[in-house]
């Protein structure tokens, strides 16, 4: 009889604390019309998503404005017009756990929405879909990756876009000559000065130095292949399906009603062009999704 007893208090207890664990992570919106603010976590140089203006130190970007859209939204859920917004640094290193640790309330970066992040924290819709692409000169004649064979590729060493490469190589049988590179601006300056015949990294992330470099879009293309698809969302903390419907509902419309697309043409143009939306990031555009997952390779 005292063992049953026993039984029944650890069960008790157990479920005091699963209440109360639920009830502190279901508080977002409660902590934050207590506390007067919205804690935005922002990254320092994840240019165009989210990153602080050297000249202005003002907080900005893709992400950033999307967030900012939430913020809003916030303000007229609690009615707290008054709600003050405060941003906070985070890296690559403690990004995730700043959200599960309840140190910001928004995680507002490049942060690729995966299985095994869900298990850490929750996440929005997919805001951008970046893809591992190929960029070659318009008139070099390479089409397809066969066109490739025995070509020279810029891409930057013991990166996971090297790995894609020689995974490639060993299941197409086919043979690329590396010029390994430090960097993707690296990689773009080799294309550029005749270097390399394609330089390989993130689509965004090439289509930024390529710009800097005042290199214009006109004399360039990305192949239609892709060796990888990584979606990105805004992060939060899980268990927490109030709030979670509250960013849903802001990246939903904003999907739906066509202001994403109009953020995609404001931070992803340039006098020098605008990044190709590949066919992932219209899928996500017609379809709002938030299911996480592993890098896609193909």
């Amino acid at each position: 009889m005292k063992s049953v007893s026993m039984l029944r208090h650890g069960a008790l207890m157990a479920a005091l604390l699963l209440t109360n664990a639920t009830a502190w992570a279901e508080d977002t919106l409660a902590r934050i019309a207590s506390a007067g603010e919205l804690r935005l976590g922002h990254r320092e140089k994840s240019l165009p998503f989210s990153y602080k203006d050297a000249a202005s130190g003002k907080v900005q970007g893709y992400t950033v404005d999307i967030c900012l859209q939430i913020y809003e939204e916030i303000k007229k859920e609690l009615k707290r017009p008054d709600l003050k917004l405060k941003y906070l640094l985070v890296d690559g290193k403690n990004r995730i756990s700043d959200v599960k640790d309840n140190v910001v309330d928004l995680e507002c970066g490049g942060t690729a929405n995966t299985a095994a992040r869900q298990k850490e924290i929750a996440f929005s819709h997919h805001i951008f879909v970046a893809s591992s692409a190929f960029l070659v000169r318009k008139n070099s004649g390479i089409k397809t990756l066969d066109d490739l064979q025995n070509k020279k590729i810029a891409v930057q060493g013991k990166t996971t876009n090297e790995n894609l490469l020689k995974a490639n190589e060993r299941t197409f049988n086919r043979k690329f000559n590396y010029v390994s590179v430090d960097s993707t601006l690296d990689a773009v300056n080799a294309l550029a000065k005749g270097e390399a015949d394609a330089a390989f990294a993130d689509d965004a992330g090439i289509w930024i130095p390529l710009t800097r470099l005042g290199k214009s879009m006109d004399d360039y293309l990305f192949l239609e292949k892709r060796l990888s698809v990584e979606p990105y969302s805004i992060g939060l903390r899980r268990e927490d399906p109030k709030f979670k419907e509250l960013v849903d509902r802001v990246t939903r419309r904003m999907i739906q009603g066509g202001d994403m697309l109009t953020l995609y043409k404001r931070w992803f143009s340039s006098d020098q062009g605008t990044l190709p939306m590949s066919i992932f990031m219209k899928e996500a555009l017609r379809r709002p999704s938030d299911i996480g997952v592993e890098q896609i390779a193909f």
